[in-house]
């Protein structure tokens, strides 16, 4: 395969040229004015920076909350994050609309309009685009702390990012994985690399003049339930990328599956091995601001209230016993549809009072099983990145590229047309996900033996086969209270 993209960073004079078409797809485009950011973004309190208030919160030893919210009108997002300022949220979402992702701007501009004429809500989140910088500081003024970071699709990134960081917005989900493989049909890797290295290097030029971007990685988000090794060895791809770029601070995110020891295990191994691989390619000076957690978007939330307590709160509690300086929840009438800001604060209120309670005790868990889910989680991350790196002569992006097309990397039933699709996942005796089908991926047989045994395992325990039946038991499972799938 033939390509010509690769992780080298971009002339900050080519890059410039580059702007020209993604900042003439809208009107507001026309208000970016880059040394004018810089100059707003420099006189931002500490408050409002991302970088700053992780750091701030792994020095204190707290756990905070970044939850996902969007609504379509500007007056209702202004409410909408002081309430979450109100309620002791230190990051601040901008989740955007569907319209917003796939560039209908005209529709949104006829959707507003009809928003404000009836009153109803035809819009899933904050058209960024159309509202443009001047009108989204208006949400970044409205409050006095809160730390903003834009949630966007892949074709809106280029765009909605100058315009974002314009405006005063200082995290975003930079990872060229995260809406490719979850997101996407059609689109390519190559494609999403590309525009992610623009928006990489956007908060390189940032950084240049002293202003620092913080990017949460979240790698391959999975569609389907297998071990999070994957995403977690797309992370560290994603690091390598940001910072090749000139970015400066990284966030580690975490996704967590259910199994308490498995979840905390990769917890713990994915910010080392992040910071072994920066630190190996020369990138010292980038910053792992912080380690988020949040549950994988894959399950169903609970239906009934008690569940859906139950699931942000045990979220909470893992992520408070993992250490970690923030994690992600749902709100508790997050499967209704778009959430009030009365459940928003009521979610929060909740589990702000398990992440108080549990970080204060300073518990440094101990289990066995924790150590075995490490040592196992290692070796798939390692084999998952050295063989990205030697497969692409070094480049991390030629390897991705390479490693997707002979399925090197791969997850179960990914709506993207270029993934290959080979493997599967199921959970053992006690809830953890282990590999059922491997695929192309290249782990060790000390691995797959591991696998194989915990899945026989169950096998044996429950006297039927791990079939594709079991896989969708367990896929609903959590949302029932359960940890594993029952006939």
């Amino acid at each position: 395969m033939e390509n010509r993209l690769r992780n080298r960073r971009l002339d900050e004079s080519e890059f410039l040229k580059m702007r020209a078409p993604f900042l003439a797809q809208w009107p507001t485009g026309r208000e970016v004015d880059l040394d004018e950011a810089v100059e707003y973004q420099k006189n931002l309190p500490d408050s409002k920076n991302w970088h700053k208030v992780a750091v701030k919160l792994h020095e204190e030893g707290r756990t905070a909350i970044f939850p996902r919210a969007g609504t379509g009108l500007l007056e209702d997002q202004i409410s909408l994050s002081r309430k979450l300022v109100e309620s002791g949220v230190p990051f601040i979402p901008v989740t955007t609309d569907s319209y917003t992702r796939q560039l209908e701007f005209a529709k949104v501009d006829e959707l507003l309009e009809e928003i404000r004429r009836s009153g109803r809500k035809l819009l899933n989140g904050f058209p960024i685009i159309n509202y443009g910088v001047k009108q989204t500081r208006k949400i970044i003024e409205s409050v006095d702390r809160g730390a903003f970071n834009p949630r966007l699709s892949l074709k809106s990134y280029p765009l909605a990012t100058e315009i974002s960081f314009a405006a005063g917005m200082t995290g975003i989900a930079a990872s060229s994985f995260i809406s490719w493989a979850a997101y996407e049909k059609n689109a390519t890797l190559e494609q999403s690399m590309a525009t992610n290295q623009y928006v990489h290097r956007l908060i390189g030029y940032y950084a240049d003049r002293g202003v620092i971007i913080s990017t949460d990685n979240h790698g391959w988000i999975l569609t389907g339930m297998q071990p999070m090794t994957v995403n977690l060895a797309t992370t560290i791809v994603d690091a390598l990328m940001v910072a090749e770029q000139g970015g400066k601070s990284i966030t580690s995110v975490v996704h967590l599956m259910g199994n308490m020891a498995q979840d905390l295990a990769w917890i713990r191994v994915a910010p080392r091995l992040m910071r072994e691989y920066l630190d190996r390619f020369g990138y010292r000076d980038v910053s792992i601001a912080g380690v988020f957690a949040q549950h994988t978007p894959l399950f169903p939330m609970p239906q009934g209230m008690g569940g859906a307590f139950a699931f942000p709160n045990y979220t909470a509690m893992v992520a408070a016993l993992g250490n970690v300086e923030a994690v992600s929840v749902r709100t508790i009438d997050e499967a209704l549809g778009i959430p009030t800001e009365e459940s928003h604060a009521l979610t929060y209120e909740s589990t702000n009072w398990l992440l108080n309670v549990i970080r204060a005790q300073k518990i440094d868990l101990t289990m066995k099983e924790i150590d075995e889910e490490a040592v196992v989680a290692e070796m798939e991350i390692r084999a998952l990145v050295d063989k990205v790196l030697e497969i692409g002569d070094g480049d991390v992006i030629v390897g991705c590229l390479k490693a997707v097309e002979e399925g090197f990397l791969d997850s179960s039933f990914s709506p993207n047309k270029q993934v290959r699709d080979l493997v599967v996942g199921v959970k053992d005796c006690h809830g953890a996900i282990r590999w059922k089908e491997f695929g192309n991926l290249p782990f060790p047989e000390e691995v797959k033996k591991f696998h194989r045994e915990k899945v026989s395992e169950r096998e044996k325990a429950e006297r039927r086969k791990m079939d594709y039946e079991v896989l969708v038991e367990d896929f609903w499972a959590f949302s029932k209270g359960q940890l594993i799938g029952r006939a």
